[in-house]
């Protein structure tokens, strides 16, 4: 790397932390019928990448974004942390969902399919600020404080994103 920074540097560990575990969960879903604590595991799994990923992308755009030389990245990585925050809490949403059925989402579907496709909606609707359909219900103050939880850090990335392309050159 030179003393300048490289923003032609590999970003494949993001780029693999991206689209790993949902190929992995879409794999699972599609061509097999695991039981819920594989379902589970794979969830945590999941959860625990997206976070992992998220912040170790944010840590390394605050240091680019505040002027480190070696810390340059391409503008477009920033759709990176749209992606591990949506997914992240999509996966949260569907462990929570297949763990124990009904007790902190009402109006998932049964089968696990539809059931990840719920949780895409209800991480995506957290993620833009919307309320999601009226169908799905959040029955605890554990699942509502998560949506509300994703929705601040939501904000904190676009003033991140803002950030980002403004002082981008």
């Amino acid at each position: 790397m030179s003393e300048t920074g490289d923003a032609n540097r590999s970003l494949l560990f993001y780029t693999l932390a991206a689209t790993l575990p949902i190929l992995v969960i879409s794999a699972t879903l599609l061509f097999m019928s695991p039981g819920s604590q594989t379902l589970v595991a794979i969830s945590i799994l999941g959860f625990i990448t997206g976070i992992v990923a998220f912040g170790s992308l944010m840590y390394e755009t605050a240091l680019d974004v505040g002027g480190y030389s070696k810390s340059v990245l391409p503008v477009w990585s920033v759709f990176y942390l749209i992606i591990y925050l949506i997914s992240a809490f999509t996966f949260l949403f569907f462990g929570m969902h297949v763990g124990s059925p009904g007790r902190f989402f009402g109006g998932f579907q049964g089968e696990p399919k539809s059931a990840f496709i719920d949780a895409l909606y209800l991480s995506l609707a957290g993620y833009v600020g919307i309320v999601p359909d009226s169908s799905i219900t959040l029955k605890t103050q554990g699942s509502r404080f998560l949506t509300v939880g994703q929705g601040v850090v939501s904000m904190l990335l676009n003033l991140v994103i803002i950030t980002k392309f403004v002082s981008s050159s």
